[in-house]
């Protein structure tokens, strides 16, 4: 009949003192000796190291797993903060991806403020206009975005001195370098003036009117 040794589990010879392979007492009367005591340890120890290890693991897991977490909370978030803090105010606009040029129109100063009318913007949804300033001419655009947003900025691609864009499906583009923005943030998807989009300017709807404050435009300086 075999015997086991109750604490290893392993065979063992009948009336054996101590089990060879863990060296656990087999009668319950005798020490254990010091070279099976260590291997015991050793193979007891080696019994629990993959429960450590996989808890171990989880606990570093969750570690980086927060960290990432936190990293994305607190990432900051893309896109222009001027035109994020737009009202939607008209039906959103949808640009043929053929492209759809600027349409000039005349713009008026009353009361510090620049006006263009907002029937006008929303009808043709991308305008040229100028604001004299004491010094010098400076050109603005005003569009509908995807998001229905009236969107105002210096009309003007810096690196390149380029005052004309076009409209390509979700995109505006320089007529001049071809360097390409999302309409709806201002945010680079090519070219070489990516860094320089039209510099955005607050604006606000009132009634039929878009107005921008002329201070803004007045103050405003070449960022290259």
């Amino acid at each position: 009949m075999a015997h086991f040794c109750s604490q290893c589990g392993k065979p063992v010879m009948q009336g054996a003192d101590f089990c060879t392979h863990c060296g656990a007492s087999l009668t319950g009367k005798k020490t254990i000796r010091k070279e099976w005591q260590d291997k015991r340890e050793k193979v007891i120890g080696q019994a629990g190291a993959p429960s450590r290890n996989w808890t171990r693991r989880l606990v570093i897991a969750g570690i980086i797993a927060a960290g990432i977490g936190w990293v994305y909370i607190n990432m900051p978030e893309g896109g222009n903060a001027i035109i994020k803090a737009q009202p939607a105010v008209v039906t959103p606009a949808s640009y043929s991806a053929a492209g759809e040029q600027m349409f000039d129109t005349p713009s008026r100063v009353e009361n510090g403020k620049i006006v263009v009318p907002l029937e006008l913007v929303k009808e043709r949804e991308f305008v040229a206009f100028h604001y004299q300033a004491p010094n010098n001419l400076v050109p603005l655009l005003a569009y509908v975005s995807g998001e229905g947003k009236i969107v105002t900025a210096i009309s003007m691609c810096e690196p390149c001195n380029s005052q004309r864009f076009h409209m390509k499906g979700e995109n505006i583009v320089c007529n001049s370098c071809g360097t390409t923005w999302k309409i709806d943030s201002l945010e680079p998807v090519s070219g070489s003036c990516s860094k320089y989009p039209p510099d955005a300017v607050p604006n606000t709807v009132v009634g039929n009117e878009v107005q921008i404050d002329e201070h803004l435009v007045a103050q405003w300086h070449r960022r290259i």
